[in-house]
């Protein structure tokens, strides 16, 4: 999965009741913790994507692995209250759920390509990359549903603050297309050529530049936003 990781990042026990736990920047990041971790590996050229029995999928042993997942999703937990003790545990909650939607979201769509634990010879995932424009609905629908509620608990100081998300959306769904869907439409074509598919140092620089981008986007965006406050909800 890739852009519909982050539709879960608007969930907060708290967002659109009251002050918010996580701001929506910084789940931005949560939802991507285990791809941040994947696209450092690349880079050291540790992990990566290959071909098995003509099907592209991605060797993950260690940032995509449950095991492993769930060491991420708690340091970045941790790491979150560290800078904000006042979130206390409600935060650390929900940070760390954040974090692990990743690994939940992904074992729809992947190929069977992650393992329980790293060096583990199972490997999950019920491939739904496979029907590509199925998964682009259901990626762009989590998406949309968590732009719909973010506009929908928010106020924007101006005009500019009302178009930003839908253009930010708008560019986030040709991101998806063109990263995740045109392959697989290559793919079932017959036309699909490995060699144009991204490794090593290009892979993890350009996961981790689109996850920076899109992180100071909604950083941006979320400054002209006011929140609409109400009673807070019991967590």
């Amino acid at each position: 999965m890739f852009m519909g990781h982050y539709g879960p990042a608007v969930w907060d026990t708290q967002r659109g009741r009251t002050a918010p736990l996580v701001p929506l920047w910084q789940a931005f990041l949560a939802v991507q913790a285990v791809d941040i971790v994947f696209s450092v590996l690349a880079i050291m050229g540790v992990e990566g994507s290959v071909m098995k029995d003509g099907q592209p999928v991605f060797h993950i042993p260690w940032s995509h692995s449950l095991l492993t997942s769930l060491i991420i999703s708690i340091a970045a937990g941790a790491i979150f209250i560290s800078f904000k003790p006042s979130a206390g545990r409600k935060g650390f909650i929900v940070v760390s759920l954040l974090a692990f939607s990743h690994w939940v979201l992904d074992l729809v769509v992947h190929r069977p390509d992650l393992p329980l634990y790293p060096g583990g010879d199972l490997h999950l995932g019920f491939a739904l990359w496979d029907y590509p424009l199925l998964s682009f609905a259901m990626e762009i629908g989590l998406l949309l549903l968590g732009f719909v509620y973010w506009m929908g608990v928010t106020k924007p100081k101006t005009v500019f603050y009302s178009l930003a998300p839908i253009v930010l959306f708008t560019f986030m769904c040709i991101l998806q297309f063109i990263a995740i869907t045109k392959p697989g439409l290559d793919l079932q074509a017959g036309t699909f050529d490995p060699a144009t598919q991204p490794q090593g140092v290009v892979l993890g620089v350009s996961g981790l530049f689109a996850f920076g981008l899109l992180t100071v986007c909604i950083w941006a965006i979320e400054r002209g936003r006011r929140a609409q406050f109400g009673e807070p909800l019991k967590f």
